[in-house]
């Protein structure tokens, strides 16, 4: 049943004009990569990538990929009223998310980690910055399943999404978190951040971020398990209001 929910959900969102502008979109770091790398070389290419995959990647692209996929997959359908064909069904709610995750981060964290790889390779190829290249795609595609279920609760628990997920991205992880410190625990940018440090050793002192990688890790687990939660049970308050 997931499979089947999830090859439905997976055909909607392909056939959607959507997908292409958020391919497109998504392009844009790998060409400023062939810009930057066109451009010269560097001294320093561990740092230039890091921060590079850090701004283009981890700032911008994941969160709107992840909020454009992980609210449309549900979060439309609940929105123009054809949710209501799957909800009717004697499907276990749990099912119905995980079917809906699997599609939105599966593409987010798809498509991210490839854009990154490649962006990353394109600038550090041949100058010693593999290994953080590396790091970024893994942390991304971590940050990716992140994303998506947040996004996707919240897609279930309001009409307004978009809204508050862009107000997190760019409120809560892009002004707050600079400001004041003890945000970053609640910013799944910085647990992206922290797990590419890890990963990345020796080069992991050029990713600027202060949270510990297991810490982050800890923190990734919660988030994602309450995200699931949170979703599985609106969903069930949702059949409820709809059938009264």
């Amino acid at each position: 049943m997931i499979r089947s929910i999830a090859g439905v959900t997976l055909r909607g969102v392909l056939g959607r004009r959507r997908s292409l502008l958020i391919v497109l979109f998504a392009t844009i770091p790998v060409v400023i990569a062939v810009i930057v790398r066109l451009s010269g070389g560097t001294s320093d290419a561990v740092g230039l990538t890091a921060d590079l995959l850090d701004a283009l990647v981890v700032r911008t692209i994941l969160p709107l990929v992840a909020l454009i996929l992980g609210t449309a997959v549900l979060g439309s359908e609940l929105e123009d009223g054809t949710a209501v064909f799957l909800l009717v069904k004697p499907i276990e709610r749990w099912r119905i998310v995980t079917a809906k995750l699997v599609v939105a981060a599966g593409m987010t964290a798809g498509l991210v980690a490839l854009v990154t790889l490649v962006t990353g390779l394109i600038v550090a190829a041949g100058r010693g910055a593999e290994p953080i290249v590396v790091a970024f795609t893994v942390a991304v595609a971590i940050g990716g399943v992140l994303y998506s279920a947040l996004f996707l609760a919240l897609s279930i628990v309001t009409g307004r999404a978009l809204i508050l997920g862009l107000a997190y991205i760019l409120i809560w992880e892009g002004a707050l978190a600079g400001l004041l410190e003890g945000t970053q625990v609640l910013s799944i940018r910085q647990y992206t951040l922290a797990i590419a440090q890890q990963l990345a050793g020796g080069d992991g002192g050029a990713i600027a971020v202060t949270l510990a990688g297991a810490v982050a890790l800890v923190l990734a687990v919660a988030v994602f398990v309450l995200s699931f939660v949170v979703a599985t049970r609106r969903l069930a308050v949702y059949e409820v209001r709809g059938t009264d």
